[in-house]
């Protein structure tokens, strides 16, 4: 069961990221559909979340994320919480690098009264980089490690596209040894 927190976890964390806006704004509030798939043990699932970043500086940006999963297969549910900062850097007009780390926190309510709570950190890379006026792209690597579970790495690659200066539709795909997840949001950007 601590193998199924770590997973879901990580489908949870590649809800969380860098915002996507016309000038590589970091304030910005999403909001997403989730949905993982885990082989080990081979669980699916899906849930929401809410995501979001404020810019301190020019290069330093708080990020806060928690997402709410139900494993179906297994009966559960996993809360995720995450709250941390970033930097980031850029490498043209166009393509910043951005770096996190953040305090993870997991809760997971499990069949016949099984409650496991679980914390640690989360680290971060990313490029992230605007392709055409409406669309950006992000790929990265995370990694997680919380207390009892265990660590992780992930590959993470998005897109947003722009349908308004301020408002924007996206997805994310997020790769692991254990299981893969996808992320359907819309994102609301006041950093203009």
């Amino acid at each position: 069961m601590r193998k199924a927190i770590t997973v879901a976890t990580l489908a949870a964390l590649g809800f969380t990221g860098t915002a996507f806006a016309k000038e590589l704004s970091y304030s910005y509030l999403e909001l997403g559909y989730l949905n993982t798939d885990l082989d080990n043990p081979n669980v699916d699932g899906d849930g929401f979340g809410v995501r979001g970043s404020l810019a301190f500086t020019p290069n330093l940006h708080g990020i806060a994320s928690f997402s709410s999963l139900e494993l179906d297969d297994v009966n559960a549910d996993v809360d995720q919480f995450e709250i941390g900062i970033g930097g980031n850097w850029s490498l043209s007009d166009k393509l910043d690098l951005i770096a996190t780390v953040s305090y993870v926190n997991v809760e997971l309510d499990g069949p016949g009264g099984f409650n496991g709570d679980d914390s640690g950190f989360a680290l971060g890379g990313a490029l992230r980089g605007r392709v055409t006026d409406a669309l950006e792209l992000r790929g990265g690597i995370s990694y997680v490690d919380l207390d009892d579970s265990g660590d992780e790495t992930s590959l993470n690659v998005g897109a947003r596209y722009y349908v308004t200066p301020m408002f924007a539709l996206g997805a994310d795909l997020q790769f692991s040894d254990d299981q893969t997840a996808w992320v359907l949001g819309a994102r609301f950007d006041f950093g203009k």
